[in-house]
C-alpha cells in the first residue's frame, strides 16, 4: 500500500499540562464551528428539565437514588456525545477524566470551562489561516491586474 504524506492541520493539546491528557484536532476546521453550535443546541436540550435536582459540587446528584441520579447521568452522557461529536474523537475522557462534565468549578460546569478555553484557540486558528488564505489569493489577484 503506498501512503500520501501532507499537512492535515492537526494538533495536539494536553490538558492542563498533564502529558496523559491530550486531544489531538484541527482547530482551524471550518466544521468544528458548526458542530460546535449543534453541540450546544443539544446540550441545551438535555438541560432542560422540569424537576428540580440538588447536585454536589462534583456534579452527582445529592440524591443517589432514583429519577435524579437517572436524569444526570443522561445529561452527563449526552454532553460527552457532544464534545466527541464536535472533535470527531473520543476527547470528553481526555477532557473529564472520571468526573462528571456537570461538576462546578468556581460555579461554572466543567464542560463550559472546557469549550470556553478551546474556542479562543479555534478562532486564533482560523483567522490566521484566512489572512494566510487573503495572502495566497492576493497574490494570483495581483497577476491578473
Amino acid at each position: 500500500m503506498q501512503n500520501l504524506n501532507f499537512d492535515d492541520g492537526f494538533k495536539e493539546f494536553s490538558i492542563n499540562n498533564d502529558p496523559n491528557r491530550v486531544i489531538r484536532f484541527n482547530p482551524a476546521d471550518f466544521g468544528i464551528i458548526e458542530r460546535i453550535n449543534v453541540a450546544y443546541q443539544e446540550i441545551e436540550k438535555a438541560t432542560q428539565i422540569d424537576e428540580d435536582i440538588e447536585l454536589k459540587a462534583d456534579g452527582s446528584p445529592v440524591e443517589l437514588i432514583g429519577k435524579a441520579a437517572e436524569i444526570v447521568q443522561g445529561i452527563s452522557n449526552t454532553i460527552k456525545k457532544q464534545i466527541d461529536y464536535i472533535f470527531n474523537s473520543s476527547v470528553s475522557e481526555a477532557a473529564f477524566g472520571h468526573q462528571s462534565p456537570l461538576g462546578m468549578v468556581k460555579g461554572v460546569p466543567l464542560y463550559e470551562r472546557f469549550l470556553n478555553s478551546i474556542i479562543p484557540v479555534i478562532e486564533k486558528e482560523v483567522k490566521s489561516e484566512m489572512a494566510a488564505s487573503q495572502k495566497r489569493i492576493g497574490k494570483y489577484t495581483s497577476q491578473v491586474k
